[in-house]
C-alpha cells in the first residue's frame, strides 16, 4: 500500500510500467486529466522518479520540467500546493525562480504558502527578497509564513548554501 494511501490500483498501474512510459502516462494525466484527485495522486508517483534516478540525469531533469509545468499550468490550487513540496523535497533547484514567482504571483494563498515555505524547505537563501515581499501579502497566513520562513533562514544562513548539496532538515 502506498505512503500517501493513492489507490492500488492506480498506484500500481502506474507502478508497473517502464520508467519512460511512466513518465509519458503522468504528462498525459497532468495535460488531459480533468480529475483534480488523479493529478494529485500523478505528482505523488511521479515525486518518486526523481529518487529512483538518484536525485540526477536526464528523467530527474524531465521530471523538473514536468513539475515546473504543473506549478504555472494546472487549475487546482491543491495540486499546484502538492507540487511545490514535490520541487522542494526532490531538490529541484533549477525551478527556484518558479517557485519564488508562485510564492508572489501565484492567485491561491494556498499555493503562495507553500511555495514560500518551500523556498526554505531548498534552501533557496538567494531568494529572500522573493519571501520579503511575501511578507506584504494580503493574506495574513502567507505573510506569517514568509515571517517564519525569513527568520528560520536567516538564523540558519551561515549553514545554508544555495550551491552546496541539499541535506535533509
Amino acid at each position: 500500500m502506498s505512503s500517501v494511501n493513492i489507490p492500488q490500483e492506480f498506484d500500481k498501474a502506474l507502478k508497473s510500467l517502464p520508467i519512460e512510459e511512466r513518465i509519458e502516462e503522468l504528462e498525459k494525466i497532468f495535460k488531459t486529466s480533468k480529475d483534480e484527485s488523479e493529478r494529485w495522486d500523478a505528482v505523488w508517483i511521479g515525486g518518486e522518479i526523481p529518487v529512483e534516478v538518484d536525485l540526477k540525469g536526464p528523467i530527474f531533469e524531465r521530471m523538473t520540467d514536468m513539475f515546473a509545468w504543473v506549478l504555472k499550468n494546472d487549475d487546482n490550487d491543491v495540486v499546484r500546493h502538492e507540487v511545490c513540496y514535490q520541487i522542494a523535497a526532490r531538490n529541484m533547484r533549477r525551478i527556484i525562480p518558479d517557485l519564488a514567482y508562485a510564492a508572489n504571483y501565484d492567485e491561491s494563498p494556498l499555493v503562495r504558502h507553500e511555495a514560500t515555505e518551500c523556498l526554505m524547505i531548498i534552501r533557496a537563501t538567494d531568494q529572500m527578497d522573493a519571501i520579503e515581499r511575501s511578507c506584504h501579502d494580503e493574506n495574513e497566513s502567507v505573510r506569517n509564513t514568509a515571517e517564519l520562513v525569513l527568520k528560520r533562514m536567516k538564523r540558519y544562513k551561515s549553514r545554508f548554501d544555495a550551491k552546496s548539496e541539499w541535506v535533509s532538515i
